[in-house]
């Protein structure tokens, strides 16, 4: 049997049948619709439609007590032209939700003219920042209590009390967290304290204020006047190119973003690539949702969508998107979901991890098969996945490599002898991973090689061994990594999102690839062979 026969199309190792499970129906209201903007670090921003609708309806309410009887005559007689805008206003505001059930969903358009102007800023400490005479003293909590924190940030004690008392009935000090953050604003020469700010997250900030620094009902008694901000949250879709350099944080660094997406980016990818396939010369087209609070950068809300290139010029582009629902918890809402492929695949964990994520099956294990090459009856004593060459190969599960080099029939070989008498065995590698050894400890998904055509073969693939005491089983009867597909009542839901970011992903102009491609640019799939000499010289162990 040739690769080109029926096991060609066997399906991915681990697939699930298709589940689908009970929707329960939400009763929140739609998320706000955030707009597109392309460009390296170009951001449009859309205000929360609450405090849009609350801004306009507070104004509307203080007009409409004093003037009610002028203006309904005056709403009469609008002229016809102005009233499709009103109506048309009116209708987006009790349109119905996206269909796209992702939990920010988000349309892919230009920013509308609605937006309305942000509120006036809320005053901060930050504003004191060039009083000459004005201290600025910042620390965090900790593993103590707000008193003892502020104690050791130099705060004297009768203006630590200070500060606690002004809290009393606002902030329960009771309820601190080690990361939980403050400021404090002091005069130099005194060291009496005019403002504090507490802040649990970027969202949650408790302020307070002396009299006279603009703290409205500040008591006189020498007491600060304490309450919670009211901060301006505003979201707005990132677009992002990234080209990678040798230093993948570096790439993205330089392309605007920071730690934390790396840390998204690799949730993103994970099943489906790995950051080390990141390799100089790939490049990524990323959405992203951020959240801005008054006007400055809080935080990465959601990935929404990432593209793939692959540094080699064969090895066809991966795009993964995030796709969930809102799952109520008690009184609260936490979105669940995933990333999924375009074709609404999601990764899942076997207890042995697939070698080449998402490879297609091009040849089983087989004790009578007909040998492709020498066209004798031959036992296929492994599993060949399709793939190009270059593509990254990694450990099936944790282990010691036992050989890495080449093996004749076999061509570049890793063997890795795992616990209970099990020796995994990874074939026709175009290249080890660098600094790979015999005796070294590799993980689950650590980079052993390089998909290639050495050895007896047709073509590009890896032929996977898996051998227990003198016998060669099927690596597919181990619980290998597979994929969940979503249900059939899902799939429509799915597509549409699919095809919003997709679009959305096209518009982002791709930076020039700067390393040369690496790997032949022929497709994967053919059949090793699974000579007896191969396999014996693959799992001879080293002196």
């Amino acid at each position: 049997m040739t690769a080109s026969d029926g096991d060609a199309e066997a399906p991915t190792p681990g697939e699930l049948p298709q589940e689908e499970p009970a929707e329960t129906p939400s009763e929140d209201p739609p998320s706000p619709s955030v707009p597109l903007v392309v460009g390296t670090r170009a951001r449009a921003r859309s205000h929360w439609p609450l405090s849009r609708r609350t801004t306009a309806t507070l104004g509307m309410f203080a007009i409409g007590g004093a003037l009610g009887a002028l203006l309904l005559p005056l709403a009469m007689s609008t002229p016809p032209e102005v009233a499709p805008v009103a109506s048309a206003s009116a209708s987006a505001a009790s349109a119905p939700p996206s269909p796209s059930v992702a939990p920010d969903a988000m349309a892919a358009s230009a920013p509308t003219s609605d937006a309305g102007p942000a509120p006036p800023p809320v005053w901060r400490i930050a504003k004191l920042g060039a009083d000459p005479a004005i201290e600025i003293v910042d620390g965090t909590i900790g593993k103590r209590a707000l008193l003892a924190a502020l104690l050791a940030a130099g705060i004297s004690k009768n203006e630590s009390f200070r500060i606690a008392k002004s809290l009393e009935g606002v902030r329960s000090l009771d309820r601190t967290r080690p990361k939980d953050s403050f400021r404090v604003a002091r005069e130099k020469a005194t060291g009496r304290v005019v403002a504090f700010e507490l802040a649990s997250s970027p969202f949650e900030v408790w302020q307070a204020r002396a009299a006279g620094e603009g703290a409205t009902g500040a008591p006189s008694d020498g007491l600060l006047a304490a309450k919670k901000l009211e901060l301006f949250v505003e979201r707005a879709r990132l677009a992002v190119a990234v080209a990678v350099g040798d230093d993948l944080r570096e790439s993205i660094t330089k392309a605007g973003l920071d730690d934390d997406m790396l840390k998204m980016l690799d949730d993103a990818l994970e099943g489906h690539a790995e950051l080390t396939d990141l390799r100089p010369g790939a490049r990524l087209r990323i959405l992203a949702t951020e959240e801005r609070v008054e006007g400055e950068f809080a935080r990465y809300a959601e990935l929404d969508a990432v593209e793939y290139f692959p540094r080699s010029p064969s090895a066809p582009p991966l795009r993964v998107y995030w796709y969930g629902k809102d799952a109520r918890l008690g009184s609260a809402r936490k979105p669940t979901g995933g990333y999924y492929d375009a074709k609404g695949r999601q990764p899942f964990h076997g207890g042995w991890r697939a070698p080449v994520p998402f490879a297609r099956v091009s040849s089983r294990f087989n004790p009578n098969r007909m040998h492709p090459v020498l066209h004798v009856v031959m036992p296929h004593t492994g599993v060949d996945f399709a793939a190009v060459s270059g593509t990254p190969v990694y450990a099936t599960a944790a282990g010691v490599v036992t050989s890495a080099g080449d093996s004749g029939a076999c061509g570049n070989m890793v063997a890795i002898r795992h616990g209970n008498g099990l020796v995994s065995g990874y074939c026709h590698l175009s290249r080890f991973a660098p600094g790979l050894h015999p005796g070294q400890r590799v993980e689950a998904r650590q980079l052993v090689g390089f998909v290639g055509q050495t050895g007896r073969v047709t073509g590009p693939h890896l032929h996977f061994l898996v051998k227990r005491g003198d016998t060669f089983i099927d690596p597919l009867s181990l619980r290998l990594d597979g994929v969940r597909v979503l249900p059939h009542g899902e799939r429509d839901e799915f597509a549409k999102r699919r095809d919003e970011l997709d679009a959305a992903l096209e518009a982002i102009a791709l930076p020039a690839s700067t390393a040369p491609a690496h790997g032949d640019a022929r497709d994967g799939g053919a059949d090793d062979g699974g000579a007896a000499g191969e396999t014996e010289a693959f799992f001879e162990e080293p002196p």
